[in-house]
């Protein structure tokens, strides 16, 4: 690093460390505007005056994608910074942060420790906003220029669902698939770089009978007891730790009455592994279990019955980029040089999206500490917050010159 950009790198560290409470209250701020997938308007409009506040070209994509715009000296793609708006939490769900010594909504009203904040999404997504921010606020602070054009990307749809959706809009762009680089401010351990994308598919599966009167219609075919048997096999099966291969039933629906027989009853299943034939393989799993279930059901109660309906509701694509890359390197140096030891580890987070389409692509840690997300229970703290912002501040000046 010349003299020159190590000066401007130091004035832009120490920002991170003066204007400490004022990211945190930003953190705050942002936490408290409800964001549930599909509905993060208002807070989409936030981080978009934010990014006016701090200089930056500001656009808004049809999807609802907030971009800030940082020109360069020179041609050649962009290095994209990124961190998502959506969080998984309802818009129901009150938001409003528990101080320190304060009473605790979320915990049976007990006091909030010392040093730490407690809301849904405090941490996830509002940390990774609040850094993102941090960053271009930094940069703006010491009039930093880079020979590469930075993009700060705020998406929609990263959770649940949403499939990623705000970043695969960003991709099917000419522009997302130019980018040089992809880093995404999505995860609380400042030592892990997530280089690995874990795929995912989601199905609702759903049995389908006729129903009736719990008494007088004993015997029918249940889809109640058909899901039961087909969760059962699919709990049978035991996965390989490497590559790390999982699945999940999360969400269970159906029936009117606890006196009748349900005509229809879903489940959301979600599959996940890091390699992409032994996801191939739990899908084929999945699919026999579901059939096997109604099978097992009609030998037992035989009766009208429909073919279960299995739809597929998410879909992320696994890949690597590679640890040899140059962003991989270029993320274990800046590490190390805040005496932090990386760990490489997979994950499933925007850069799912990147690497499908061939962008390099990585996820970083928000910095603090932080625990229980996607829970109501979910706390943060911003002990140490700073260097992993200087983490992320010291990889972006290396990619970008």
């Amino acid at each position: 690093m010349s003299t020159l950009a190590a000066a401007q790198f130091a004035a832009s560290a120490t920002w991170f460390e003066q204007q400490a409470d004022s990211i945190l209250h930003e953190q705050i701020a942002i936490c408290e505007i409800p964001a549930p997938t599909h509905q993060e308007a208002a807070r989409a409009d936030y981080v978009a005056k934010a990014f006016a506040t701090i200089g930056l070209q500001v656009e808004r994509s049809p999807i609802g994608n907030v971009l800030g715009r940082r020109r360069g000296r020179a041609h050649g793609g962009p290095i994209v910074i990124s961190t998502h708006l959506d969080t998984v939490f309802s818009a129901e769900q009150p938001v409003a942060v528990a101080r320190p010594g304060q009473a605790n909504p979320y915990r049976d009203g007990e006091p909030v420790p010392l040093g730490e904040y407690h809301a849904p999404g405090i941490s996830d997504a509002a940390a990774g906003l609040a850094a993102m921010l941090a960053l271009a606020r930094a940069l703006a602070a010491a009039e930093l220029e880079t020979e590469r054009e930075l993009i700060f990307l705020a998406t929609v749809g990263e959770e649940g669902l949403g499939d990623l959706r705000g970043a695969r809009a960003f991709f099917d762009t000419a522009e997302g698939r130019r980018a040089a680089a992809f880093i995404t401010i999505d995860h609380s351990d400042p030592s892990m770089i997530v280089h690995r994308g874990i795929g995912s598919r989601r199905y609702l599966a759903e049995w389908r009978g006729g129903g009736g009167h719990s008494w007088g219609h004993f015997g029918r075919y249940s889809p109640v007891f058909a899901m039961s048997a087909a969760a059962e096999r699919l709990a049978q099966l035991r996965t390989p730790h490497q590559p790390r291969t999982t699945y999940n039933i999360g969400v269970l629906q159906g029936g009117e009455s606890v006196n009748a027989i349900p005509e229809s009853v879903a489940a959301e299943v979600d599959l996940r592994s890091e390699d992409p034939e032994q996801l191939n393989q739990l899908e084929r799993y999945f699919r026999d279990a579901v059939a096997w279930g109604h099978r097992r059901e009609l030998e037992r109660r035989p009766s009208a019955a429909l073919e279960p309906l299995i739809t597929q509701i998410g879909d992320r694509p696994a890949g690597t980029t590679p640890i040899d890359s140059i962003l991989v390197r270029s993320a274990k140096t800046a590490l190390l040089a805040e005496d932090l030891q990386p760990r490489l580890i997979g994950s499933s987070t925007d850069a799912n999206a990147a690497i499908a389409v061939g962008v390099p692509a990585i996820a970083l840690s928000w910095g603090g500490r932080s625990d229980n997300q996607h829970s109501i229970r979910e706390w943060f703290s911003p002990h140490d917050r700073e260097r992993a912002l200087r983490v992320l501040l010291r990889l972006i000046l290396a990619l970008a010159r």
